[in-house]
């Protein structure tokens, strides 16, 4: 038991320092039980995960520190900011278009992550993360989208 504990505070650390060495700055990373998923916030520069999800999983765990590290390198708040309150885009479509696009972005800058993004999310999907039924054609499509962006063309989202 001490020595699964030691591990485990062993491998937080580490998945911290990774978080830190990818992003290429000092962001803070925290746990959280009480977070529902990951995130970051890109004015305080602080990594969210929420502990029971990546718990489960080390490929889970992963995906969503390289999706939150490629906020930290590639969305700007002042974009994200003008986006939102100038421009009035809609801020669901807003989010699911930019994590499409730094998803892209984080699998070409680490081809390693590529792996953990694919099971990751395939573990997510067949947790029900997505939501408790297979996506279906009266589905928003904004929804669909998102899922299409995140679990690729194998999951059979219908359009």
């Amino acid at each position: 038991m001490v020595y699964s504990k030691t591990f485990e505070a062993v491998n937080v650390h580490t998945t911290d320092t990774l978080a830190k060495l990818l992003a290429t700055e000092n962001i803070t990373v925290r746990r959280s039980a009480l977070a529902q998923t990951a995130s970051f916030d890109l004015k305080g520069r602080v990594l969210t995960l929420p502990v029971l999800v990546t718990s489960k999983s080390k490929d889970v765990a992963d995906m969503m520190t390289g999706h939150e590290v490629a906020h930290a390198l590639w969305t700007l708040e002042a974009d994200w900011v003008q986006a939102i309150q100038e421009e009035k885009i809609h801020k669901q479509i807003l989010n699911v278009v930019e994590d499409a696009r730094i998803e892209r972005k984080i699998k070409r800058k680490y081809p390693g992550i590529v792996r953990s993004f694919i099971t990751g999310y395939q573990q997510l999907a067949n947790d029900n993360f997505f939501g408790d039924q297979a996506p279906h054609i009266d589905m928003p499509l904004i929804d669909r989208l998102n899922l299409h962006a995140k679990c690729g063309t194998m999951s059979g989202i219908p359009f």
